[in-house]
């Protein structure tokens, strides 16, 4: 009898174990989608029928308000932090991974620091929308494109934004030489300066405008040498180096400035926008008879108008310089105040 209770024993602890095995692979194998609202479905439903991402609010020639706002609102109000976290890192469709991190962005949450470390390796190429612009981008890149479009706007705390600014420097940044063409604004920590300093020293010109964010009087012969070899590559004012000197107009780069400004006024075709920060950056009788010539211009929405609204949106913040004030007072004051 006794090994007749043993054995009634056994099996109900078996029976019982395996239940609870079974039950609780029931429950890890119910799908995500069940343990959603209807609200959060529909709006993954949405976002799994778009065509393209709209980084931008407004679409198309009419500037129409994008309708993945809406689904992007009707989410993040449905959904908890860690819902949001599973769909951005595993949804089917890589256009509802990218909103559903971008509203983890939005609520300065740190899992964004995993979500974008993961999405880094993800080079598959993904449809999007700014403004009129329809293009394709890779998905890495597009992450790092939402994170710096949301820019200020996002209550980051110090160091997470420092955290995910470091992540895209050291992981994607680096391997690409500095030359993928994102407008990133990195802050010139120290952690960065001796990679910085070799990119610099490999003739990277791509680290110019980081490099002169440090503002080292030593490193004034490495801009130089950078400067002078950016000119002679390109022939007239480069991005790279109108961001350097935006940055640091340090009077040791003024020949750059007067240099690249002449020779881009003598092309056909030239945009006035791309050396007015030179211009501003250095008074002087040169930068002076240029911006005289582009406010002389004629013609609709020339240099001209380009010039006056620069000026008028610089010099709201900066005083004007006494040389260029004589130009101010003649061509923008009447329209400008």
């Amino acid at each position: 009898m006794n090994n007749l209770v043993l054995k009634q024993h056994i099996y109900l602890i078996a029976t019982v174990l395996t239940l609870i095995v079974l039950g609780s692979s029931y429950g890890s194998c119910t799908k995500f989608s069940d343990r959603l609202s209807d609200s959060a479905i529909m709006a993954l439903d949405s976002f799994h029928h778009c065509q393209y991402m709209a980084l931008s609010r407004g679409i198309g020639m009419a500037g129409r308000r994008s309708e993945q706002l809406d689904y992007a609102d009707q989410l993040s109000r449905h959904t908890t932090i860690e819902q949001l976290a599973e769909i951005a890192n595993t949804d089917t469709s890589r256009i509802t991974r990218l909103w559903a991190y971008r509203i983890l962005l939005k609520k300065a949450d740190k899992q964004v620091f995993d979500i974008l470390r993961q999405a880094l390796k993800d080079t598959t190429h993904v449809e999007l929308m700014s403004g009129c612009s329809g293009f394709e981008e890779p998905y890495n890149r597009t992450a790092i494109s939402i994170y710096f479009h949301e820019g200020n706007k996002l209550k980051l705390s110090n160091q997470l934004r420092f955290s995910l600014d470091s992540l895209i420097f050291f992981g994607y940044m680096k391997n690409n030489g500095f030359e993928d063409g994102l407008p990133i604004d990195f802050k010139p920590h120290k952690i960065y300066y001796a990679t910085v300093i070799e990119e610099a020293d490999k003739g990277n010109a791509a680290i110019l405008p980081l490099l002169a964010q440090y503002k080292n009087p030593n490193d004034r012969q490495r801009i130089n040498k950078l400067l002078k070899a950016n000119l002679k590559k390109d022939g007239i004012c480069s991005y790279e180096a109108c961001g350097a000197i935006s940055n640091w107009n340090d009077p040791a780069f003024e020949w750059y400035a007067k240099a690249a400004c002449q020779a881009t006024i003598k092309q056909k075709d030239y945009y006035a926008g791309d050396i007015l920060p030179l211009l501003c950056a250095y008074p002087a009788p040169w930068s002076y008879q240029i911006l005289k010539e582009l406010l002389t211009q004629k013609g609709d929405y020339s240099n001209s108008d380009i010039a006056k609204d620069y000026l008028a949106e610089q010099y709201k913040m900066h005083p004007i310089p006494p040389i260029f004030k004589p130009l101010y007072d003649k061509y923008m004051v009447k329209n400008y105040q």
